[in-house]
């Protein structure tokens, strides 16, 4: 589900574009507008890279890792598999992974494609957000300006991939002092189809939510994510994607830093986070938005 990759945006605005208007836009899928734009800008300013503390929960899986951000893409040490230390097996297969990672250059350059495949997919989803959806201001929450959003019946989507747009209903929160998403919540209100449904079919009541900070230094990350959705693929193959991801503890590393130096920085323990990043992982863990 391509929506997923929404989770991959990570941005932070080293040269801050002027912030929206004061009041807001009569029309709120103007400010929208301008807010998926600054956040486009800071995406491509980006140049920084961070240590961070990753937990994934799925069907299959359930871990934690250390994980060191590079211009060579990301490499992360296995903390725990279900809770629990790793065994001697475990660990074994772990450093071989990283190892490969570091030594293969061609096994780089495969994740450097996938990575700016999903970077492309990104853009053209926020991109289509101020036209496939109808918002309307629904105050403040939280510190946070809510938004709520429904299908523009208008709006024509340019790919399967974004058929999705035509069948989601939920709510956007924007923090206006940084002109960022701060969150984002959708569900399912009728099955989607892809294909004709020959291709495949989510179905109606799936959700998923996505929750954003600036964990340090104006560099805005998504902190949390939960999808909870079931469908049917090609050929009658029954799918469930049911998955939480929780990005915590973050600490700038060097932006010249190396796969070679992340690895030997993942032999050492990290350091304590600091007060403003345990607080980002606190509201995170509490689902505040």
């Amino acid at each position: 589900m391509v929506f997923l990759s929404l989770l991959t945006v990570r941005a932070v605005a080293q040269n801050p574009v002027p912030a929206p208007p004061t009041p807001l836009p009569q029309v709120p899928n103007e400010y929208v507008h301008q807010m998926i734009e600054h956040e486009l800008t800071a995406l491509h300013q980006d140049h920084s890279h961070w240590r961070y503390h990753y937990h994934r929960e799925d069907e299959k899986n359930n871990y934690d890792r250390d994980v060191i951000e590079t211009p060579e893409g990301s490499l992360g040490r296995t903390l725990l598999m279900f809770g629990k230390p790793l065994t001697p097996e475990q660990r074994q297969k772990d450093e071989d992974r990283m190892r490969k990672l570091v030594s293969d250059p061609e096994e780089r350059a495969q994740r450097a494609k996938r990575e700016k495949e999903d970077d492309d997919k990104v853009e053209k989803m926020l991109r289509s957000i101020p036209q496939a959806f109808i918002f309307k201001y629904e105050g403040e929450e939280n510190g946070l300006l809510r938004l709520s959003f429904v299908p523009n019946p208008k709006w024509d989507a340019p790919s399967f991939e974004l058929r999705i747009f035509k069948s989601l209903k939920g709510n956007l929160w924007a923090d206006l002092n940084s002109n960022r998403l701060a969150g984002i919540d959708g569900t399912l209100f009728e099955d989607v189809n892809f294909g004709w449904g020959i291709l495949g079919r989510l179905y109606k009541g799936g959700t998923f939510k996505v929750i954003q900070r600036d964990v340090g230094e104006g560099h805005w990350t998504v902190v949390s994510e939960e999808v909870n959705m079931n469908g049917r693929a090609v050929m009658f193959k029954t799918i469930s994607r049911k998955q939480a991801e929780i990005f915590a503890d973050f600490r700038r590393v060097p932006d010249s830093i190396t796969m070679a130096q992340a690895y030997e920085m993942l032999q050492k323990p990290a350091e304590p986070a600091s007060a403003n990043n345990q607080r980002a992982a606190t509201s995170r863990a509490s689902g505040k938005n």
